[in-house]
């Protein structure tokens, strides 16, 4: 009986601890998207990101990301890069698939589909979200993003002209329907 009371125990135990990082998820979760619908949005600069991806050199870039819930701890979310000098002449705009596990928030750009980005040793509150991204190069790219009420998204959603859909490579779940567009500095 004693073997058996330790079993359960151990069971219970395990079970604790998946209930916990659960629950722990689902918070960072509701964090990152504000637990609407609607979404939270974000923005503020990602060090090194500009300059890896575009070649882009100098301090006067900001990214705008907008995490929307469609689950417990998962989610869809669209983003824009752009020049603050020209914002709608210069820019990146693209759509992303987003989840959280164990605390790692994990981000599939449309883009790079199969290159997940990974998010770690952040903080993140309801007004700040600062850490590290990690995209499978060899530098780490930290970030430091605020919590913004309003963004015009219209102009990005809007200027068909410079969107292509990403090209899904055989997913089971079949047809990518996500966006991307450039214009300017970004679409070299």
């Amino acid at each position: 009986m004693k073997k058996f009371t330790s079993i359960i125990t151990l069971m219970l135990i395990a079970a604790m601890a998946f209930t916990f990082t659960s629950c722990e998820d689902e918070y960072i979760a509701d964090n990152l998207s504000g637990g609407t619908f609607y979404g939270k949005t974000w923005q503020g600069t990602i060090r090194q990101y500009y300059h890896d991806r575009w070649g882009l050199t100098g301090n006067h870039y900001r990214t705008v990301m907008q995490f929307n819930g469609e689950g417990y701890t998962s989610g869809t979310g669209y983003e824009v890069d752009y020049d603050l000098d020209d914002p709608y002449g210069s820019y990146y705009y693209c759509e992303f698939d987003w989840s959280v596990y164990g605390g790692t928030i994990t981000i599939r750009y449309a883009d790079t589909y199969y290159d997940p980005v990974y998010i770690y040793d952040y903080t993140l509150s309801s007004n700040y979200f600062e850490g590290y991204f990690d995209d499978g190069t060899a530098s780490d790219i930290s970030f430091r993003l605020h919590a913004i009420n309003n963004f015009d998204w219209d102009p990005y959603w809007y200027d068909y002209d410079y969107y292509y859909y990403a090209k899904p490579q055989t997913r089971a779940a079949g047809d990518s329907k996500l966006k991307t567009a450039a214009k300017g500095a970004f679409a070299k």
